[in-house]
């Protein structure tokens, strides 16, 4: 199938309907949760871990069944820290056994991690492109005559 790929239920929900298209019922939207940290996670993946869920749950973009896809985003950011700190102390060029310059090889696997890590974000509205498409309306404050009329 060609075409633009369909954006998660609450991401759509948050756009708004800028297209004034028929809004789309059967869309399941399961409810906002932080699931339960994987156990094999290192100690950097499960700092990010509880420092986006938390970030993540007001927005409603975190449920259970996100899991695997933030699990596989905070792993992903554990090796890129990981790798950029060797590149950093390292240097991107290396010296191979025989003399030659090379890449340095933590370089080529934080690039990998980084474009790891840009597909999570994107999936999960983290990344400004894709949040920047999100609209998050303020609840309306309840006034005197709204409660009498709901019956509060």
């Amino acid at each position: 199938m060609k075409g633009r790929k369909p954006i998660p239920a609450k991401l759509h929900l948050l756009h708004g309907n800028p297209g004034k298209r028929k809004p789309k019922t059967d869309i399941p939207i399961p409810p906002s949760e932080i699931p339960s940290c994987p156990p094999h996670l290192n100690k950097e993946a499960q700092a990010e871990w509880d420092r986006m869920a938390i970030e993540l749950k007001p927005l409603g973009l975190l449920t259970k069944i996100d899991k695997a896809i933030f699990a596989s985003y905070c792993q992903a950011w554990s090796t890129w820290v990981e790798a950029s700190k060797k590149v950093v102390k390292e240097g991107m060029i290396t010296i191979s056994p025989n003399g030659w310059q090379v890449e340095n090889s933590y370089f080529s696997i934080m690039n990998k991690a980084m474009k790891q890590m840009n597909i999570a974000l994107t999936e999960l509205g983290m990344s400004p492109s894709s949040r920047s498409r999100i609209k998050i309306e303020k609840p309306k404050q309840e006034d005197d005559e709204d409660r009498f009329l709901n019956g509060r």
